[in-house]
């Protein structure tokens, strides 16, 4: 085969190029100290770069964002929780103290203040918010739990679906011929028999909220199931009438429900209550149009349906019709069980944590309602004790101090009055009784919310002790795949100039000779 000089030449240029492009990729990779810098290079390396990127930056969202921003919201939530118990607590002591009757009655009146503003206190902890997002009223974070002002509370009126159990259920006193410490000037001046106070224990079921409407009954359902095993609804208004009353010491007939919407309660005469208390899915729908501020909205709590009366009024002026808003319409097919929407943040890979937690287990909307009790019965026992000192000056002054019918009359008062002191304080001490028992139950739902939210960030913090190691992994396995080794590529680009150098040495001396040389 003949060698002619222009193969030479080709031959020499197509090495030198090979070897300035090896010398090229070695400076390339010196300056950037990456092994590639395009994908055809090493097509291994740039997949296996694009997932161990892909696995870091997830890494790094979780470990710089997410968890963060998880741990910022149960921090929140943790701190309301903590603010709650000592809420609970100081509520405790309130009823250790009111169990002994010790208190004067210029201190019943502090008291029974002192216990409103701790109601106040306590459902205030669940409107705290993280970044504007309250923490407690699960996807409505846009929405408080309470209604912050007294206009937006009297705008709206709602029709309530609320679940009730056997615990619903309870006890109170009424009085028997009570008398009516607001007239004692009438019981003077007439001459009807001093009545001879007593007391009577009745059931009643508290709904969850007092000052309900008075215009619509409360309707009460619940699920029995035949011999055939078919289940159908059932209103407890079939077998027994329920009837409004504003007497709080209204007593009922056995087969008789009575209804006092200034207290949000139902009276239930023994048959009435033996046969309802126990039913399968009890509850109970009824209506409310005046709230307080402060008050709990119910979406947060129950099934219900409200209305904005403003906005009705807007529609109806303009011959359009209004529609109310339901929430909570999916709970009806769970025996109206509590709200418990969460909300969870991607911690880790496939992992999720809550980190929100329902006012309905946090802020039991009783507690309220055992709050009010308290307050009702100390002011109750006040109200007493301001009659009977009335009387005691009525008995000391000029008016009647001559007249001994009055005389006569003031003394039996004061004696039916003093019964019925000793029945209020007795009552009294009883519900500060019951109140111990219903506030250890509220510290210890307190309490294992906090174990909840406890169990959350110990999770959440093991979470980021992984991904932390995660981390320090990925970008160790990143930098293998990707990253040179300066030692050795620098050896490789002294031998590749050297080549270089040496291909061009030797082409110059083939490119030099010609025929000439030979002749």
């Amino acid at each position: 085969m003949r060698i002619t000089n222009s193969m030479m030449i080709n031959n020499s240029l197509a090495n030198i190029s090979i070897n300035k492009s090896q010398l090229s990729t070695l400076d390339t990779q010196v300056s950037t100290q990456k092994k590639i810098n395009r994908p055809s290079e090493d097509p291994i390396i740039a997949i296996r770069a694009l997932r161990l990127r892909s696995n870091l930056n997830e890494v790094t969202q979780y470990l710089d964002k997410n968890i963060p921003d998880a741990e910022s919201w149960m921090k929140v939530i943790r701190g309301a929780l903590e603010e709650g118990e000592k809420v609970v607590a100081d509520l405790y002591e309130y009823c250790n103290q009111g169990s002994t009757d010790s208190y004067s009655s210029s201190e019943r009146a502090t008291l029974a203040d002192s216990l409103q503003k701790l109601k106040e206190t306590y459902y205030d902890q669940g409107n705290v918010d993280y970044a504007g997002r309250y923490v407690f009223t699960g996807y409505r974070t846009d929405s408080r739990l309470t209604f912050p002002s007294e206009e937006e509370a009297d705008n709206f009126s709602y029709k309530i679906t609320q679940g009730l159990s056997a615990e619903n259920f309870d006890t109170k006193y009424v009085y028997e011929n009570p008398i009516d410490v607001t007239d004692i000037e009438g019981y003077i001046n007439s001459t009807a028999t001093i009545p001879d106070v007593d007391r009577q224990e009745v059931y009643r079921m508290r709904l969850a909220y007092s000052n309900t409407s008075a215009d619509t009954i409360p309707v009460i359902k619940y699920d029995k199931t035949d011999a055939a095993g078919n289940t159908t609804t059932v209103s407890v208004a079939d077998s027994y009438s329920i009837t409004v009353t504003h007497d709080e010491n209204a007593m009922p007939a056995d087969d008789e429900i009575f209804y006092n919407p200034d207290t949000g309660e139902l009276i239930f005469g023994e048959e009435a209550y033996l046969n309802t208390r126990n039913q399968k899915n009890l509850n109970v729908t009824y209506e409310k149009t005046d709230f307080d501020k402060g008050d709990v909205k119910p979406e947060h709590y129950f099934t219900c349906v409200r209305t904005d009366r403003a906005e009705k009024a807007l529609a109806e002026a303009d011959g359009k019709t209004y529609t109310p808003i339901t929430y909570n319409e999916e709970l009806a097919e769970d025996n109206y069980a509590m709200l418990d929407k969460q909300i969870e943040y991607m911690v880790n890979f496939s992992q999720k944590v809550r980190v929100n937690s329902s006012a309905s287990k946090c802020f039991n909307i009783y507690l309220g309602r055992d709050v009010d009790d308290l307050s009702n019965i100390v002011s109750n026992v006040q109200d007493i004790e301001n009659a009977q000192a009335k009387i005691k000056e009525m008995q000391e002054s000029p008016m009647y101090a001559n007249d001994e019918a009055a005389q006569q009359r003031l003394a039996m008062l004061s004696d039916a009055l003093s019964k019925q002191f000793d029945l209020a304080s007795d009552t009294m001490q009883e519900t500060f009784d019951a109140g111990i028992t219903r506030m250890q139950l509220y510290q210890k739902e307190n309490t294992q919310q906090q174990a909840d939210i406890g169990n959350r960030m110990q999770r959440l913090e093991l979470n980021q002790s992984r991904l932390k190691e995660q981390q320090t992994n990925f970008k160790e396995l990143k930098s293998q795949n990707e990253d040179i080794e300066l030692e050795d590529v620098m050896i490789n680009y002294y031998s590749a100039e050297l080549v270089y150098n040496s291909s061009i040495s030797a082409a110059s001396k083939v490119v030099r000779q010609s025929l000439l040389d030979f002749l």
